[in-house]
């Protein structure tokens, strides 16, 4: 279902079996004749912040259980829309792929937020060092994560990026390894660590 406001005079996608109502979001009525009173997921794109803000607190006021995506402009503004109710997850508005993942597994946004976020774990990338030779993903998985904490997100081969590459997959010298972890780790660290 799509809820758009009054100026909008057509269906903004008629070749979608998706049903369209006009109105002014912020009504109650208009939104329950939308349908979100019976929405499991709902996602707030307005025009402008304070719209999206007095959006929400109609969309809590009529479905307090729904799983709420708020886009943004000013990501700083998503305290404000913590305050209708913490529960609702914002994601800036610019970025319609991080928009419809957390739409689809609720709670990512929050995850992508705090690996941006300074202070706590955090992303990083190294040269694989070559005096240890090829070496398997899994087993940079595994001494790396026990012994530092880290998690490998990707590699960079000769090939191209990996992305999760599989646990068997063997990294080449030249490799680069992009993890997550509490702080960034040293050639030397990655040298004992993989060399075990």
């Amino acid at each position: 279902m799509v809820c758009a406001w009054d100026e909008v005079t057509s269906h903004p996608m008629p070749d979608r079996d998706i049903e369209f109502v006009r109105g002014e979001p912020t009504d109650s009525d208009v939104l329950r004749r939308a349908g979100v009173q019976r929405a499991a997921t709902v996602l707030v794109d307005a025009r402008d912040d304070n719209e999206a803000l007095a959006i929400s607190v109609t969309v809590d006021h009529v479905r307090q259980n729904a799983h709420v995506v708020v886009t943004l402009r000013d990501i700083a503004r998503a305290r404000h829309i913590a305050y209708v109710n913490s529960a609702i997850r914002c994601v800036q508005w610019h970025t319609p792929r991080m928009v419809t993942e957390e739409l689809q597994s609720p709670g990512i946004a929050e995850v992508y937020a705090e690996l941006m976020t300074h202070g706590g774990a955090n992303t990083y990338s190294a040269p694989l060092p070559a005096s240890i030779g090829p070496v398997r993903v899994g087993d940079c998985q595994a001494r790396l994560g026990k012994e530092h904490g880290a998690t490998l997100l990707a590699a960079r081969t000769g090939e191209g990026l990996l992305v999760n590459p599989a646990w068997e997959t063997e990294l080449p010298v030249g490799s680069v390894l992009y993890y997550v972890a509490p702080h960034r780790l040293g050639t030397e660290q990655i040298e004992t660590s993989l060399r075990a």
